[in-house]
């Protein structure tokens, strides 16, 4: 994940996810790299994703911006690669799909951080 306004900045995420119901997702993270940016943030707005794949491996590019307690946001962009396994993939649209989202507030605990994440996926062009 980068942050343009923070060129300094720069993280990779290796997270582990797997669906623990039609609904619901569990989610592990672990985070490596260097970040000089503000440590206040209380949300995230804006966020946007696009999917596409080459029928091995999702490739995910996204956008968000994060809010700060002060109101004010920061920009932050990523690109990643997911590997879902070849069932996961086989209705993938060749054209790709477009995810926009609802995050709620994000509450943080030592070092758990847990939010609601909706969202509606469509595909690419439409």
């Amino acid at each position: 994940m980068t942050y343009p306004e923070f060129p300094k900045s720069q993280l990779v995420y290796d997270a582990d996810v797997k669906a623990v119901s039609a609904t619901e997702w569990s989610t592990t993270l672990s985070v490596n790299g260097t970040y000089d940016g503000p440590t206040d943030v209380v949300g995230v707005r804006d966020y946007e994703i696009q999917w596409t794949s080459d029928g091995k491996t999702l490739t995910e590019r996204g956008r968000a911006s994060l809010v700060l307690a002060s109101g004010r946001t920061i920009q932050s962009q990523w690109s990643s690669s997911i590997v879902t396994g070849e069932q996961g993939l086989r209705a993938f649209p060749a054209g790709g799909e477009v995810v926009r989202v609802d995050i709620s507030p994000l509450k943080v605990d030592g070092k758990t951080m847990s939010y609601s994440w909706e969202g509606t996926v469509r595909r690419s062009g439409r």
